[in-house]
């Protein structure tokens, strides 16, 4: 008994101080847009919507309906602004980018052709693609899911999804009740328009709170019963303990 109340115990002080997680914003671009209680998104340059095709890329979120954008002259910046952020200490992205039709990489004709990310206005990553000429595939540490494949009902070129969840760029520290996160073509070689364009499905948002927590009562009730048990289990076993001239 006593050393299931020391385990008991124990395993308080892990419940104590948790890490939380909670998803603040998703939004597959087919009506399913969750955006968590209390917490404002504002959608700068959402584009229009592209449509995908069946194959194993839909198993990562990129399927029916995406964001696509094929601005040109200007580039336009897609961007997702959030105010109303509860307390955290770091943000986790995540989702699937495609880099659509003719994109001629970094060293193409023409090119470079360019996707960027930006952070509260800073770009953390980078990414091309060797659609059309070019030697060059950058999935900036993402996995890519599709290369060279047709995965939209645009058959121009063929096309490279990226999915950036687990990207080293895609989490990172953050406290402030706001944040900004955005999507844009860049490079001397973008087109744009129908020859080359990007798409964004499955996007999430998700805050993490890595700040531990203080007990409830019936926690800390239960902490100090299993340290008497194990300090009663000590003082017992020091009895029993013989002593030897």
């Amino acid at each position: 008994m006593k050393r299931i109340l020391a385990a008991a115990a124990f395993a308080a002080m892990l419940a104590a101080a948790p890490a939380g997680a909670q998803v603040v914003y998703s939004n597959d671009f087919d009506g399913g847009t969750t955006t968590a209680p209390g917490v404002g998104v504002v959608i700068t340059n959402g584009g229009s919507t592209g449509t995908a095709t069946s194959g194993a890329w839909n198993a990562n979120g990129w399927k029916n309906s995406f964001l696509i954008n094929s601005s040109v002259g200007p580039i336009t910046t897609t961007e997702f602004a959030f105010s109303n952020l509860g307390a955290h200490t770091s943000i986790s992205l995540g989702g699937v980018l495609g880099l659509l039709d003719s994109w001629d990489s970094t060293d193409g004709s023409p090119a470079p052709d360019l996707l960027e990310v930006l952070i509260n206005g800073s770009v953390v990553a980078t990414l091309t693609a060797n659609n059309a000429s070019g030697t060059v595939t950058n999935a900036a540490g993402g996995v890519v899911i599709a290369l060279h494949d047709q995965v939209d009902t645009h058959q121009f070129y063929s096309d490279t999804l990226v999915d950036f969840t687990n990207s080293p760029w895609a989490t990172f520290a953050h406290t402030g009740s706001t944040l900004t996160v955005g999507f844009r073509a860049a490079g001397a070689g973008w087109q744009g328009g129908t020859d080359e364009e990007w798409g964004l499905d499955n996007f999430r948002v998700t805050a993490i709170n890595a700040t531990g927590g203080v007990p409830e009562p019936a926690t800390w009730a239960m902490m100090l019963v299993g340290f008497g048990a194990v300090g009663g289990a000590l003082r017992s076993r020091r009895k029993a303990t013989p002593r030897y001239a």
